[in-house]
């Protein structure tokens, strides 16, 4: 939805991140209020990780909106592929009674088909300048699943959604406000609560996901993501996937189903 918003409607990405969290509180602190959720646990080590997803989060979300200037959005694909791989050798790494053999090698194998389909393209530099954004937007974002799985013992899955999306809007207004109000257009205000809408849904299932199954086994299943986002391409917006992205997901898809199958 943001590529839609700036690829379309050329939104800038301060009012793209403004506009994006706001639209996310809309929707999160409602649901926070209304599903009668436990109390928390405030504790220094509490406000510590609660502080650290936030600046992680912060940090990660304005390089992603700096990669969408690149003037090929489709080659945000294959890295935000690698964004699941890359969190699960961080699970893998701090969290040893999540480890197994099988995750082990599907997270090597995924590297490889990730390293495999961006190997095939060419960039120009526009496009590496917008991509080496990307790469450093992802290796905030993969931190974030550990901390989350720490912080979920002071906090519930409502409750940390709702105070980084906060927390966020905070530090977007203080040190990346829009320049003018007449980028608050109503169609880029209305993708950007689609966009919000979307964005809240996932964030709690994510969540959840964690403190069910652990983060090591979240990330593995997320891996399936290319997979249906192509489909959802192809069938529902009828844009054209090339042959690397179909066999790469059908990689993927095959290397989760067999780490699945050995666990």
């Amino acid at each position: 939805m943001d590529r839609i918003n700036f690829k379309k409607n050329h939104i800038g990405f301060r009012p793209l991140l403004l506009l994006g969290f706001i639209g996310m509180a809309v929707f999160l602190i409602p649901y926070l209020l209304l599903s009668h959720q436990p109390e928390p646990t405030i504790t220094a080590t509490s406000i510590f990780l609660t502080a650290l997803i936030i600046g992680f989060s912060f940090i990660g979300n304005v390089f992603d909106a700096l990669s969408l200037k690149a003037d090929n959005l489709s080659l945000r694909e294959p890295l935000i592929d690698f964004y699941p791989i890359l969190a699960g050798f961080v699970g893998f790494f701090f969290f040893p009674e999540e480890r197994s053999p099988a995750t082990l090698i599907a997270f090597i194998a995924g590297t490889l088909v990730i390293q495999w389909g961006m190997h095939r393209i060419k960039l120009r530099k526009l496009q590496r300048k917008g991509i080496g954004y990307l790469v450093l937007s992802v290796c905030f974002y993969a931190i974030l699943p550990t901390l989350y799985y720490q912080t979920l013992d002071y906090f519930s899955p409502a409750y940390i959604s709702a105070i980084r999306v906060v927390g966020i809007i905070v530090l977007v207004s203080l040190f990346l406000r829009p320049k003018s109000v007449r980028s608050f257009t109503p169609k880029r205000i209305g993708y950007c609560l689609a966009s919000g809408a979307s964005a809240s849904v996932g964030a709690i299932a994510g969540l959840y996901a964690i403190q069910a199954y652990g983060v090591v086994l979240t990330m593995l299943f997320l891996m399936l993501a290319p997979a249906l986002r192509y489909l959802a391409s192809q069938f529902i917006l009828r844009e054209k996937v090339n042959r690397v992205e179909i066999i790469s997901s059908l990689l993927l898809t095959l290397i989760v189903a067999l780490a699945a199958f050995a666990k």
